[in-house]
């Protein structure tokens, strides 16, 4: 399982990400409140990684080798992404087309991009610039 490559992973990702809008459109269907919604969605991610534990005989030792600094960026990181992006998004999805919500959505690359360059020193090359630049025109177009 290891031997993929990263962009085979990312494209698996990608797969993961490109059906779970789906499931969760139908979800959001009727009274449920995207808020609620984002809670029962994070119960379904605490559950599957519950699931992992059993595959996992190392994991204690993994978590011992966190530092304190690893927990708050990653908690950060999880608040930010899973409780008020998938907030945001839920809204979006709710009252919006799948087909705009998601890719705007998606963009997110673009700032990831320039967050990159700009606080870890990233290089910016042509095709990076380019990409970006098709990226944003897409959402300029589904706007």
């Amino acid at each position: 399982m290891n031997s993929l490559s990263a962009f085979g992973w990312a494209v698996l990702a990608s797969f993961c990400w490109g059906c779970a809008p789906l499931l969760e459109k139908v979800g959001l269907r009727g009274n449920a409140d995207p808020v609620i919604s984002v809670f029962v969605r994070s119960i379904g991610v605490m559950l599957g990684a519950l699931c992992f534990l059993p595959f996992m005989p190392r994991l204690s030792r993994h978590f011992a080798e966190l530092t304190p600094r690893n927990w708050i960026f990653l908690c950060l990181g999880g608040l930010v992404a899973s409780i008020i992006g998938q907030l945001c998004f839920y809204r979006a999805l709710k009252v919006g087309d799948v087909s705009r919500v998601v890719p705007i959505g998606a963009s997110y690359p673009v700032l990831a991009f320039i967050f990159g360059v700009l606080f870890f020193g990233e290089s910016m090359t042509w095709p990076k610039a380019g990409g970006i630049v098709l990226v944003m025109a897409g959402v300029y177009l589904l706007r």
